[in-house]
């Protein structure tokens, strides 16, 4: 092997997902059909990945109640290093190295250090006055060559950050650095379409300094050190996300079949199983989002007359964009449904429906998410 290749793991072997058992086990198949339960050391949501026979890389597990951890996946030509523990390990060899140009005057480092409130990744000791605290956030979510972070609410992500823009102030050189494991991303931002509270904080802070570094895979298992490469920060885009507008999509599960009549629409009959209605709210996302779910309400839209009550709503999915694109959402969406309700939340839009039915769940359909993370990931659209 190349001196500068690193092998993180001994061997690996291909398995296929299954099912997403809770945050730190996936039900995977290997190649001879035996389906099994593996450890996946990344609590987000990777949602991108979760679908029938995505592939997953896992070694034997010598330690803990599975016999298997979660390596790495694939993803848009790119394998993934999925293992966050891994990670901090990794960019602690990477900053005794000087491979990262913001720490090449490094003289001490100290892992897992507590400053107020927060434990953060690394205190060091550079040529400069002040010692610097850095903290090292594992981005997977990557699209067309937009990277994310968080895939998922991160609270202690959010005080992290405000930890540290607050500790600038008082004597610390502060960083964030974006570990993002897809070696096709182009430029990073804060996903405020997933977590609004943290793309807020992170176009509020003053003093931190924000860092983001692609790295490359050239297998399963195998680091290219010096692919390690600094890539863009949309920070402008990154504050049009603060903004409560856009469109979403809600999942909602119906546990039966029924028949009701929807205002001036009359009777529809709804099957057992998903349903995905798309809207939009150019003023007051989240408060949209949130009336849907209100027992107590007028019946104005026709969703009022299925939501809450009728079925359950299990997922929503907000796209925060300045320009009006549900129609364009339900377009795509009538390509992939298994059917839709005629006229359902359409009055005012080109499409046939804003209510589309699905006999499987639809999040773990690949051209679904696709939908949606090419309108969350591709501002052009």
């Amino acid at each position: 092997m190349r001196p500068n290749l690193q092998k993180i793991y001994p061997e690996v072997e291909e398995a296929y997902f299954v099912e997403r058992e809770n945050r730190f086990v996936l039900q995977l198949k290997n190649k001879q059909g035996t389906i099994f339960n593996a450890y996946v050391a990344n609590p987000g949501r990777m949602e991108e990945f979760l679908v029938p026979g995505h592939p997953f890389f896992i070694t034997k597990n010598n330690e803990g109640k599975y016999p298997f951890h979660v390596v790495s996946t694939f993803y848009q030509d790119s394998y993934i290093l999925l293992d966050t523990i891994k990670i901090n390990r990794i960019v602690e060899e990477m900053l005794k190295e000087k491979r990262i140009p913001a720490f090449r005057d490094l003289k001490l480092i100290r892992r897992e250090v507590t400053v107020g409130r927060s434990k953060f990744d690394f205190l060091l000791e550079t040529g400069g006055k002040k010692p610097v605290l850095l903290e090292v956030k594992s981005c997977s979510l990557c699209h067309n060559g937009v990277a994310m972070f968080p895939d998922a609410p991160t609270g202690r992500g959010k005080r992290h950050m405000e930890d540290l823009d607050l500790l600038a102030t008082v004597g610390y050189d502060t960083y964030m650095l974006y570990w993002i494991g897809h070696k096709n991303a182009q430029v990073f931002m804060p996903n405020g379409h997933t977590d609004p509270g943290y793309c807020l904080s992170f176009c509020k802070t003053k003093h931190v300094h924000f860092l983001a570094y692609r790295v490359h895979m050239t297998d399963p298992i195998t680091l290219d050190l010096p692919g390690l490469e600094e890539i863009p920060i949309d920070y402008e885009q990154s504050k049009s996300m603060c903004r409560d507008m856009g469109s979403y999509i809600l999942v909602y599960y119906n546990e039966k079949e029924f028949t009701h009549t929807i205002g001036s629409l009359g009777e529809r009959r709804f099957e057992r199983g998903y349903y995905v209605y798309v809207g939009s709210a150019l003023r007051g996302l989240e408060k949209r989002v949130s009336r849907h779910l209100r027992k107590q309400k007028k019946q104005h839209w026709h969703l009022d007359y299925i939501s809450p009550g009728r079925m359950k709503m299990i997922k929503s999915y907000a796209i925060r964009r300045q320009d009006r694109i549900e129609e364009k959402l339900a377009h795509r969406l009538l390509g992939i449904c298994d059917d839709y309700v005629r006229g359902f939340g359409s009055s005012d839009s080109g499409a046939p429906s804003h209510f589309f039915f699905f006999k499987e769940r639809p999040y773990r359909h690949r051209r679904f998410l696709d939908l949606l993370l090419d309108y969350r990931h591709i501002q052009t659209i």
